[in-house]
């Protein structure tokens, strides 16, 4: 499993990918519907979402303890999603609340200390730092890159 450079540079890599071709698209892109019931600002709220979520328990994990806060269940993540998109702010406006919202999440780990990352062989998963940059960040890149892409080709003809 990664160390810490090699885990936030895969997340930067995702991040560039993901965000590159949103910077040229004009506010009325924003809110075409094309994922689902979804526009892109809804996709950008419910990641935004997750970014500030996943801040709490990086820093909870940082100070050593459960990243999850007692009594919140991530389990339901379509509910997660529904109410991040309720929060989606319009046109570019959702691009730059995304973007800070990235910046805020990946300088939190980076905070973390290196003995964070990398691989558990007793409990065989990876640690703590890898798993919270691998749900909401790069595996959630990954998730929707194919959609993104998908809809941004099908805008050019």
């Amino acid at each position: 499993m990664s160390s810490k450079p090699k885990v936030l540079n895969e997340l930067d890599r995702g991040y560039q990918q993901f965000h590159g071709p949103l910077e040229v698209l004009d506010d009325e892109a924003y809110g075409e519907t094309w994922l689902g019931e979804w526009n892109l600002s809804q996709l950008l709220a419910h990641m935004v979402g997750w970014y500030r979520e996943m801040l709490g328990a990086i820093e909870r994990a940082g100070r050593g303890e459960r990243p999850t806060p007692e009594g919140v269940d991530y389990g339901n993540a379509d509910k997660w999603n529904a109410t991040f998109a309720q929060e989606a702010r319009p046109g570019r406006e959702a691009l730059r609340e995304f973007e800070k919202a990235y910046a805020a999440y990946r300088a939190a780990a980076a905070a973390l200390p290196e003995a964070m990352f990398g691989f558990d062989a007793e409990k065989g998963r990876p640690l703590i730092g890898n798993r919270l940059l691998q749900g909401a960040g790069i595996g959630h890149f990954e998730e929707h890159q194919g959609e993104l892409t998908a809809w941004l080709e099908s805008r050019k003809g």
